[in-house]
């Protein structure tokens, strides 16, 4: 076996060793097989290397397709295979417990479910032989180059297959790094795509492959962390596998031949829906509640918005003109928006608590939500006249719009202001202007304000007339 450490010092999770001559005794130890693996067809619009924009709301699970710099992408040959094998996963899980599922990462897709599967198509940049190098485990490689891609959002931990033409080490399957609360950098697993000696099996039908990143997944939700101590299964020597039965989808050498064939936690009394007081996956905030309502959040961006984003996820973000997310009752957002160059952000609607320009949501029920931005405020017009005797001066600024302004700011020649208003679509200001200045050319400005903000600001130069 091989072990390393991440940044933060968790445990790498093993690469997993293989008994494959022991899946005879897996029938026979295995409980009566299900339905087929239901096909999936992958209803993407193509290729994408980065995260697509979210359709849903919460810590997610996003699945990566990699290659190698010197390896041949098959994303299109094998992006329903994987989807068919995401979706497998999704329906074991449920039919091992009724009342969870994994969130994957969905995009605004066509179709629903695992056909629907956010999944991106990165190049990466080193060679077969960099990340197959003895020096260093490859997910720590893979993760790395991830890593810099992009891939470190904290709301996601990512599920990468990882696909190479050259064979890989006999028993070299998959890997995860162990860690329950992290996403991002401290949420990785990696599954090998590659031709195998030791037989990892085929990814697309439910088989072995989907246990083995069935098994990689559920080590990344932080399954056995050996910083919990009291599950009492741990293997002697790897406390990062159970070994009281070898059909447990976490056996350190699992004989179930597919996820038909593979428990969830066998005797429920090690790392899921177990009544002990060490860490449970059953837990996590990767996972669905399918015993909890979910709801619709839609939010529109106005003219002039440029973006709203979920302050506490910012991989829930929305453009221009509308988004839409599912969320689970009882999350908690708060949106933030962001006004496009010379427009600012007026007010939410449909908001029922905003404040300082944030709009904080509890999800008890569909929400429509807007941010309403306000284009610049532009001077349209602007005179200056002087009254019949020259002691007086009066600027007047015409507005592109009316009642975005409450206040004026009027400054001429340090002179005190007789008078300044700002009514519809016209601001004035009246200053006084004493016999000395006749014949000097002298500097004012108009400042128009509207919530504290300044909105507008007109400078002017003039010369006094001399009679």
């Amino acid at each position: 076996m091989v072990a390393g450490a991440d940044v933060r010092g968790r445990e790498v999770h093993p690469r997993l060793r293989l008994a494959v001559l022991a899946a005879a005794l897996a029938a026979a130890l295995a409980p009566p097989a299900h339905a087929a693996v239901r096909p999936v067809t992958w209803c993407g619009d193509g290729a994408s290397t980065t995260d697509r924009p979210d359709v849903v709301g919460g810590d997610q699970i996003h699945v990566v397709y990699a290659v190698p710099r010197d390896g041949s992408d098959r994303f299109a040959q094998l992006a329903s295979a994987i989807a068919t094998d995401i979706g497998a996963i999704n329906d074991w899980w449920r039919r091992q417990d009724s009342t969870r599922a994994p969130r994957f990462d969905l995009a605004a897709f066509a179709c629903s479910g695992a056909g629907a599967l956010d999944i991106s198509d990165v190049k990466l940049p080193h060679p077969t032989a960099y990340y197959n190098a003895a020096s260093a485990p490859r997910i720590q490689r893979l993760r790395d180059d991830l890593v810099a891609t992009g891939f470190d959002d904290s709301a996601k931990k990512y599920l990468v297959y990882y696909d190479q033409t050259e064979p890989a080490a006999g028993t070299d399957c998959g890997a995860a790094y162990v860690n329950a609360q992290s996403g991002g950098a401290h949420g990785y697993a990696a599954v090998c795509l590659a031709p195998n000696r030791g037989g990892c099996g085929n990814v697309g039908v439910g088989g072995f492959f989907a246990v083995v990143a069935a098994h990689e997944l559920i080590n990344e939700l932080g399954a056995l962390d050996p910083a919990s101590p009291g599950p009492p299964h741990r293997c002697a020597g790897d406390p990062l596998h159970p070994c009281d039965s070898s059909v447990d989808v976490l056996a350190p050498t699992p004989t179930a031949a597919s996820l038909a064939t593979a428990i969830l936690d066998f005797g429920r009394d090690d790392y899921y829906a177990h009544a002990g007081s060490w860490w449970d996956v059953q837990d996590s905030s990767w996972l669905r509640h399918l015993d909890a309502r979910e709801y619709r959040v839609r939010v529109a961006v106005g003219t002039g918005g440029r973006a709203v984003v979920d302050t506490s996820q910012p991989s829930v973000s929305c453009e221009q003109p509308s988004c839409s997310w599912t969320w689970q009752a009882g999350s908690q957002l708060t949106l933030s928006a962001e006004a496009a160059p010379g427009y600012r952000f007026v007010r939410w609607t449909g908001c029922p608590s905003a404040q300082t320009g944030d709009c904080t949501l509890t999800i008890e029920a569909p929400v429509r939500v807007a941010a309403v931005f306000a284009p610049p405020l532009n001077v349209t017009g602007f005179h200056l006249a002087f009254s019949r005797d020259r002691s007086k001066l009066t600027a007047t600024l015409h507005l592109s719009a009316a009642g975005r302004a409450d206040s004026v700011g009027c400054s001429f020649a340090r002179r005190p202001v007789l008078a300044s208003s700002v009514r519809g679509r016209v601001a004035a200001c009246t200053w006084g202007v004493p016999s000395r200045f006749r014949g000097h050319r002298l500097t004012g400005v108009v400042e128009l304000a509207g919530k504290g903000e300044t909105l507008a600001a007109k400078r002017f130069h003039v010369r006094v007339p001399k009679r």
